[in-house]
């Protein structure tokens, strides 16, 4: 456009300049239509031939002037606007073939180079779709995109072509059976954030094949949320479990150190001939319960000897009274246990004797 508006100007100024040149009065490149016919007929050649500039002037006049100016302009920006693009269009074309020529260069991906006998498209696109595009490049070791990625670095074109067949057993077993998606790594994500702000985990039932969700959620975290003393379990903290373990002898409110050791001597004494009598080397003669009675008492003993030394060294004060040596309450408290867990042995092996078969 700019080009077109110049050539135009300057074709105006010529004939402007022409028309000074000329013509003998201003009206020389505005004569009337049948004014031009009657000069020319009265004008013969030798005339035209010998004033040629006159000759153009009053055969086109001033409006033709103006015209073939602007027409001349047009067809010049068209023939400079062609040629830009012609040249724009070559530029493209070089720029077009260098990118053709670097993309040809450049090497495939790791996944994009897999034999198809090691892992499928299917399962590829599995792998793809559940990590970022960011770490295609370079997976994360647990993923299994970063096993595929060290057999793509062993096997392949310009590497090696094949594998042993123990190999390859090995590959296709220790694969894994199946591949989470991106979803259900989002919601495995969501589900552990979900629990972590919360302190809480649903309670599940196993079943035959699978878990069934109760809708109830126990509460694992205590009042501190970074206090690892304070989890909170279903053995530990639950109603059950607090009543049983405060009703044993070693812990129930009342009771003096040795009628904790006797009634706890007793019960295990009661049960401990047990397996000695039906389990032991001569459980099929009559001397089995004989053979049991001893037995038990020989563990019982060596408890016993056991938690003498345990006092005796660690000194523990849970059951001592005021003004008592370290350790006297849970020295009675042994010495009693052995009194009541031969006595619980004696007393199982008189009911072996009297009831047995």
């Amino acid at each position: 456009c700019e080009f077109a508006a110049t050539t135009t100007a300057l074709t105006l100024s010529a004939v402007g300049a022409a028309n000074y040149i000329f013509g003998t009065d201003s009206q020389t490149f505005t004569v009337a239509h049948g004014q031009r016919h009657q000069a020319l007929h009265h004008q013969g050649a030798q005339g035209v031939l010998d004033r040629p500039a006159v000759a153009l002037k009053d055969s086109l006049g001033a409006q033709g002037l103006v015209g073939f100016g602007m027409g001349f302009g047009a067809m010049v920006a068209a023939a400079r606007g062609f040629a830009r693009s012609s040249k724009r269009r070559v530029a493209r074309r070089a720029a077009d073939i260098d990118v053709a020529e670097k993309t040809e260069t450049k090497p495939l991906p790791y996944f994009e180079t897999l034999p198809p006998s090691i892992v499928d498209k299917e399962t590829l696109d599995k792998l793809l779709a559940a990590l970022p595009k960011e770490q295609w490049d370079d997976p994360p070791e647990d993923s299994y995109l970063y096993t595929l990625k060290c057999y793509a670095e062993t096997y392949g074109p310009g590497k090696a072509t094949k594998m042993g067949w123990y190999d390859y057993i090995y590959m296709k077993v220790s694969g894994p059976e199946f591949f989470d998606s991106a979803e259900d790594i989002a919601n495995r994500k969501k589900w552990f954030r979900d629990m972590s702000e919360k302190g809480a985990f649903p309670m599940e039932f196993p079943g035959p094949s699978n878990v069934w969700e109760s809708g109830a959620y126990l509460q694992w975290r205590g009042e501190e949320y970074f206090a690892g003393d304070q989890v909170k379990t279903i053995v530990s903290d639950s109603r059950f479990s607090k009543q049983f373990i405060a009703n044993t002898a070693f812990y129930r409110e009342g009771l003096k150190p040795w009628q904790r050791g006797l009634e706890i001597g007793m019960a295990h004494g009661y049960f401990i001939i047990g397996p000695f009598v039906s389990l032991g080397p001569l459980r099929n003669t009559p001397e089995a319960a004989t053979v049991g009675l001893l037995a038990g008492c020989a563990l019982i003993g060596l408890v016993s000897v056991g938690g003498l030394l345990f006092g005796t060294l660690i000194k523990p004060t849970l059951f001592d009274r005021k003004g008592d040596p370290p350790a006297s309450g849970f020295q009675e408290l042994i010495n009693w246990h052995a009194l009541g867990g031969i006595g619980g042995a004696g007393f199982a092996h008189a009911l072996i004797t009297v009831f047995g078969s």
